[in-house]
């Protein structure tokens, strides 16, 4: 079993950094296209990927007591990815100026997209 989260891990530690290398590479291109939106796509971006490094940080690399059963940590981390998500969410709309939120939710569907989507290609594709 160990050799297994072991190799999951790694993947997501890999997927992680191609998720933000993606994502910086949008946000230049959109700064260099427009330059009011690139806070409006960063923030949403960053409102989806935060909230899913600290879930992956709490399933994978956090010590936790070893009787707290995974399905509970996978619960707690769950939820605690929806409360960064929030008040994310919140702090963008309340503290970026001129936020058009039509970028904001590019940026945050794009990464909720990458979320999913670059784990699941790695591991079709480091079998």
């Amino acid at each position: 079993m160990s050799a297994v989260i072991n190799k999951a891990k790694s993947q997501y530690k890999q997927a992680l950094k191609t998720e933000f290398f993606i994502l910086c590479l949008l946000v230049v291109g959109l700064s260099c296209w427009k330059m009011n939106l690139d806070f409006s796509f960063l923030g949403g971006a960053l409102a989806s990927f935060l909230p899913h490094l600290v879930f992956v940080y709490w399933i994978f690399f956090k010590k936790s007591a070893k009787n707290q059963s995974k399905m509970t940590a996978f619960y707690r981390g769950e939820g605690m990815k929806w409360l960064v998500t929030i008040i994310l969410v919140i702090g963008c709309f309340k503290l970026i100026p001129n936020l058009d939120f039509v970028w904001f939710f590019v940026g945050y569907f794009i990464a909720l997209f990458l979320n999913n989507m670059i784990p699941f290609v790695l591991s079709k594709h480091h079998r």
